[in-house]
């Protein structure tokens, strides 16, 4: 770490502004920089103290930036990057000490009565224990067997670990909870809404009520999770991504977010669409983000190559009836030459986690 200095007769100097929130019963924080009259070697305390909050005033050079870190007085630094300030900036940041990334639990069954049980895993976020008055929103994730980096799924995986931890050391994600959900047996009877003529299955609503009637509350009663409908999400991919949209479109009063990476709208001789193409504008509008891969030619014949591209468009084009405007509560996103796959859905789903869950920094 370097310490700059600058003439004051040629330098115009305006302030930033940073709030620090660090519970104060975990210790005292304090702020040291890279430009007078801060120094990687000493501490310069907040201006004012407000319960868990510390505000400081930063001079910095018109055109210029300061680099700053909290400091807790116990010697240790906050993890990830430096704060990069430039002059009237206000930036409120939420630091850790203790972990610079999430925590990945192992698998939990959770029994449920007179049906199968779900078996789940949850990713608690690197600030969870230390920010330990904070809630926190929650993203119920499908095909848990395939999301995280140490499970072996012959269709591949996402990674969603290494990509969560990456999104939070950049400070553009929000300290959400990860739940995932094993839908690896019976896939396709838990994943679809309703029967399909070729491949049968159509059980969606029975585990859409295992979830919302089972796991939801014992998430909520286990963890601090707020507890709004725009504070929880689904997420999935392909038949997951159906029925992700599926959930929030049946229980918008549980999900108020629906993450639909390559859904399989296709299903069921796309009775979803037909559904929405005829229901009534709705109450309550959940946040929906649509994906799909889409071949760079025109002539491919491989369904895996198109991805379901024009059935993700049709649904688009319903929702917009009912009401959804574009860039608003409804996203749609095409990327030419990804294919069907984990990997594709691993690369992109940083797009839609930061557009719904946002960092507060």
């Amino acid at each position: 770490m370097t310490r700059s200095t600058f003439p004051p007769e040629r330098v115009t100097l305006e302030m930033a502004t940073l709030v620090v929130h660090y519970p104060a019963s975990r210790g005292r924080v304090v702020l040291r920089g890279d430009t007078t009259p801060f120094d990687w070697e000493l501490d310069t305390p907040p201006i004012t103290v407000d319960g868990d909050a510390s505000v400081f005033r930063v001079p910095v050079p018109m055109g210029r930036t300061v680099e700053v870190k909290p400091y807790r007085a116990d010697g240790k630094w906050a993890m990830g990057r430096n704060v990069i300030l430039a002059a009237r900036d206000v930036i409120q940041m939420w630091p850790t000490f203790e972990r610079d990334a999430g925590e990945l639990l192992p698998w939990h069954e959770v029994t449920i009565p007179g049906a199968e049980s779900l078996w789940i895993r949850v990713m608690l976020p690197p600030g969870y224990s230390e920010h330990n008055a904070t809630t926190h929103d929650v993203i119920y994730a499908l095909d848990g067997q395939a999301l995280w980096s140490d499970q072996h799924d012959p269709f591949g995986v996402w990674r969603l670990d290494v990509g969560l931890n990456e999104l939070w050391r950049l400070g553009v994600l929000d300290d959400v909870i990860v739940v995932s959900i094993k839908s690896a047996d019976g896939r396709l009877d838990k994943l679809g809404p309703s029967p399909d003529r070729e491949h049968k299955g159509g059980h969606g609503d029975a585990f859409l009520r295992a979830i919302t009637e089972r796991l939801v509350p014992l998430v909520d009663a286990e963890y601090r999770t707020r507890r709004e409908p725009d504070g929880r999400g689904l997420l999935g991919a392909s038949m997951g991504g159906l029925f992700a949209f599926f959930g929030a479109w049946r229980r918008p009063d549980v999900f108020g977010n629906a993450i639909c990476l390559s859904s399989s709208f296709w299903w069921a001789d796309r009775a979803l669409v037909k559904e929405v193409q005829v229901a009534e504008p709705p109450t309550h509008r959940p946040k929906i983000y649509l994906d799909s891969g889409a071949t760079a030619s025109p002539f491919a014949e491989d369904r895996n190559l198109r991805d379901g591209h024009h059935h993700t468009r049709a649904m688009m084009r319903a929702l917009t009836e009912l009401g959804w405007e574009l860039e608003k509560d409804l996203h749609i996103l095409a990327f030419a030459g990804d294919l069907h796959d984990a990997s594709a859905w691993g690369a992109r789903v940083a797009i839609p986690l930061q557009l719904f869950f946002p960092s507060r920094c």
